[in-house]
């Protein structure tokens, strides 16, 4: 009899729905099926072709992309329940009648809306309130209630301010057309910088990522990590942690990285000795991992390089050596557990060379290099995502071509554009109601007022302020998207941060990687529950495991803030030191978290490591020597003690000859 905690498919698939915020999604047939299709390839095409077309203003595309996603919605997910799911239902087409004239009066008339601004027709208004509603609305069906609940809160405090008790968020208070004006007629709100994000560079990625899946790319990233280390002890565990790197690097979606690689690492994973629980706990910590990996690393860092006015290819730059770092801390607790669980690698029998995995996909590789390439010369990550779905399409019709597969290429091609499309619905239904907050925050006020509190209560103190920042994000994760928690919490507290001296790029790291924690820490960790789905293990403890095998995600933030691992005054010989103390720091936390180093460690060696590790973070000599000490006075009693038990007579009779 299966295990009551197992998650039954019915259910796991509800989890995933529900890790990206989606409650239930229509399943066409027939026709529908065909028009539904077709509208997210030419949605798909449309945001590709705005790369190099000046056809449209930057006004008008965010009109088109509001409008474009909120028919697609109201197309895919229905209102309630009880709604038909596999047909749009009378209620849907008149939403999307409205979203087309709502959004379609944007693109029409928003030069004559701004000569008007501060003065609005009754025309401007009646749209406003109708587009206010239908983005909420729309954000409602695709991810849940909780952000157009916060935006709508936003909205009435906005109308409310001079009625709030107290002097700290009572504002002046504005007219209800005033805001509607606010958030609708202008580049302030609902069509501001966080649609001009997802259009220029956002959507492109996601596109990019769908069409590198469907033409096969993902099976060859998760194939030449397993070839190339299987064979070590914890073989495909270490294998899904660099399959995960390089797979969630050009997908940007914890969950989405954790099934498309977990179906295949996890299965091997149980098959060479790991528990169920651990082996899905392992897939989604590195999984979540693939969020910090360049050059796609999500919705956040977009939105992160547009907030601090710098080229996308510097955020890059500086988010690759903590990437890697975390990724580093995984795969060592991954070393840790299977030495003390005794896991070996991959049988001989079960192995396929790398070299036979690499000469059948290395080509997969020449748009990444394509990518990088652009970024670097100075060229837009708009540019760099263009040239990187250009060259992989042009590669994809030579192989395709040459083997006479001209159907399946068309084909394929088609489904690539469609579901990158439809992908792209959950992180483009936050647009409107983001942009509303955003818009709402700066109008009334409260950025900078709540920025106040911050620093209040954490008496200016930045250990504190990055303890609160934590649990801010902790509490939003549980109801919003990992985008919606950064950005939030990216305009409310890192201006607070700023004032204490955290640089504003530390600032923004460290909101985006606690933000990125909601995907491995219960009660959500929908990472983690996608990979229970996969594993057939208790969800729960699959997400106390998950903790642990991320725990290193917990300390990324405050080493952003007190050492130079971010390079914020530029490369030197103080951030090559503090990038090899860091790395080294890895060590004595690994092993502290996962209880083992050459043997079974007490709480008291695990406290003292955990400890060590942490002096390690502060680039002061002194600090890292006491670390260093304190790590070796745990390290040679268990090195010696471990020497001993092998020169025993029974460890040398077990020893094979």
């Amino acid at each position: 009899m299966a295990n009551d905690a197992t998650i039954k498919p019915s259910r796991f698939q509800r989890m995933l729905e529900e890790s990206e915020g989606v409650r239930a999604i229509r399943t066409f047939s027939g026709a529908w099926h065909g028009i539904f299709k077709t509208v997210a390839a030419g949605y798909s095409v449309l945001l590709i072709y705005s790369v190099i077309s000046s056809q449209w203003t930057s006004a008008e595309l965010r009109g088109m992309f509001i409008m474009l996603v909120a028919v697609m919605i109201f197309l895919r997910y229905p209102a309630t329940g009880k709604s038909p799911m596999n047909r749009p239902s009378a209620v849907d087409f008149v939403l999307i009648l409205l979203s087309v004239a709502a959004f379609g009066n944007f693109v029409l008339d928003y030069e004559q809306m701004a000569w008007r601004a501060g003065a609005p027709t009754a025309r401007d208004v009646i749209f406003g309130v109708i587009a206010i509603g239908l983005v909420l609305e729309a954000c409602r069906r695709a991810m849940s209630v909780i952000l157009p609940a916060l935006a709508l809160l936003l909205l009435l405090y906005a109308y409310l301010g001079p009625y709030l008790p107290g002097t700290l968020f009572a504002h002046q208070g504005f007219a209800a057309a005033h805001i509607v004006a606010d958030v609708y007629a202008s580049m302030n709100g609902i069509f501001g910088f966080v649609a001009y994000v997802f259009i220029a560079f956002v959507m492109l990625f996601v596109i990019m990522g769908s069409l590198f899946e469907r033409f096969g790319a993902g099976t060859f990233f998760i194939d030449l990590p397993v070839a190339l280390m299987g064979r070590f002890r914890g073989g495909p565990a270490k294998a899904a942690v660099v399959a995960s790197g390089l797979f969630g690097s050009i997908s940007g979606s914890a969950t989405g990285n954790v099934v498309a690689t977990g179906t295949f690492t996890i299965p091997l994973m149980k098959k060479t000795g790991y528990r169920p629980e651990v082996a899905g706990a392992i897939e989604s910590a590195a999984s979540t991992g693939g969020m910090f990996m360049p050059p796609v690393m999500g919705a956040g860092a977009f939105l992160m390089a547009e907030m601090l006015h710098v080229p996308y290819a510097d955020i890059v730059k500086i988010a690759l050596v903590p990437a890697l770092l975390y990724f580093f801390a995984v795969v060592v607790m991954v070393h840790f557990e299977a030495l003390k669980t005794g896991i070996g690698g991959i049988r001989p029998e079960d192995r396929v060379s790398a070299w036979t995995v690499f000469k059948g996909g290395w080509y997969y590789m020449i748009p990444i290099v394509v990518l990088f390439y652009v970024l670097f010369t100075g060229s837009t990550a708009s540019l760099a995502a263009f040239s990187a779905i250009s060259s992989f399409i042009v590669l994809m019709v030579i192989k395709h071509f040459a083997r006479g597969e001209f159907k399946k290429f068309f084909v394929t091609l088609f489904d690539g554009l469609a579901e990158g499309g439809d992908k792209s619905l959950i992180v483009g239904s936050t647009a409107g109601p983001v942009g509303i907050i955003i818009g709402i925050a700066l109008l009334s006020g409260l950025a900078f007022k709540f920025s106040a509190l911050v620093m209040a209560y954490t008496f200016g103190y930045q250990w504190a302020a990055l303890l609160l920042v934590m649990f801010a994000t902790f509490v939003l994760g549980l109801g919003i998207t990992v985008t919606a928690d950064y950005l939030i919490l990216a305009l409310l507290a890192v201006p607070a941060m700023g004032q204490m001296g955290i640089p504003l790029i530390a600032a923004h790291f460290a909101v985006f990687w606690f933000s990125q924690s909601s995907n491995v820490t219960p009660p959500v960790c929908m990472a983690a529950f996608a990979g229970a789905g996969i594993a057939g293990a208790h969800p729960y403890r699959t997400g106390l495991h998950s903790v642990r095998f991320s725990s290193y995600l917990y300390v990324m933030p405050f080493m952003f803030v007190y050492s130079p691992i971010l390079m914020p005054n530029g490369f030197s010989v103080e951030v090559l030191y503090s990038w090899v103390i860091l790395f080294l720091s890895v060590i004595p936390f690994a092993a502290g978290a996962m209880g083992y180093l050459f043997g079974q460690l007490n709480a008291v060696q695990r406290g003292m490591l955990i400890v060590s590790a942490f002096l390690f973070i502060f680039p002061l000599g002194i600090v890292d020597i006491v670390g260093i000490a304190l790590f070796l006075v745990v390290l040679i009693p268990q090195y010696q003690r471990s020497r001993k038990a092998d020169r025993s007579p029974e460890a040398v009779r077990r020893t094979p000859a």
